[in-house]
């Protein structure tokens, strides 16, 4: 890559986080998102395995991710219904309490699992929408509580794939994760 490969990216990102519409130079599965040439793609087709009925495999982590936001529905092809917020105590209490699958192992994501689902290289939303499809470019919630404050915890946004502390009683988007198991086949 060329000092102005370089100074062009930086200076699209910088852009980007001014707000600023750039044009999307890369080929990509986002189907509304702002991809920018040159940024190493972090979530693509090749980092997951298509599941049956509405689960997605990330590869890596071996983590099982449903492809919808709780409040949506896999309709066999997309993400169905508008995706509902929730507040961080009924974020947590829906992992315990869902059956998705003939499951009830699905739990509420820690912000580095719910970060390798983010894509880098796009914005709004930052996420592989042919994976994982009518995703709110927006904040969801994680497991992970805040050390300093008490009444916080940590969410990730979809909007740029950044990790921030946010009051536990806000209302946040919700994707829920469970650990792949021996018996789980992978097609």
């Amino acid at each position: 890559m060329s000092k102005k490969d370089i100074l062009n990216a930086v200076f699209t990102s910088f852009l980007i986080a001014l707000g600023f519409c750039i044009p999307s130079y890369a080929q990509t599965q986002q189907a509304d998102a702002l991809c920018v040439g040159g940024i190493p793609e972090t979530a693509n087709d090749a980092s997951f395995a298509i599941m049956p009925n509405g689960e997605m495999l990330h590869i890596a982590s071996n983590l099982i991710f449903m492809r919808c936001s709780i409040g949506q529905t896999w309709d066999g092809a997309s993400c169905i219904n508008e995706p509902t917020q929730h507040t961080w105590q009924q974020a947590l209490a829906l992992s315990l309490e869902t059956n998705f699958n003939d499951s009830y192992n699905w739990r509420l994501p820690n912000v580095k699992e719910l970060s390798v689902i983010t894509e880098r290289a796009c914005v709004r939303p930052a996420i592989n929408d042919a994976m994982f499809p009518n995703t709110s470019p927006d904040d969801y919630w994680t497991s992970t509580p805040s050390m300093l404050h008490e009444s916080s915890a940590w969410a990730v946004s979809f909007a740029n794939a950044s990790n921030a502390i946010k009051q536990k009683d806000r209302s946040l988007f919700v994707r829920l994760v469970r650990t792949r198991i021996a018996t789980d086949i992978v097609p």
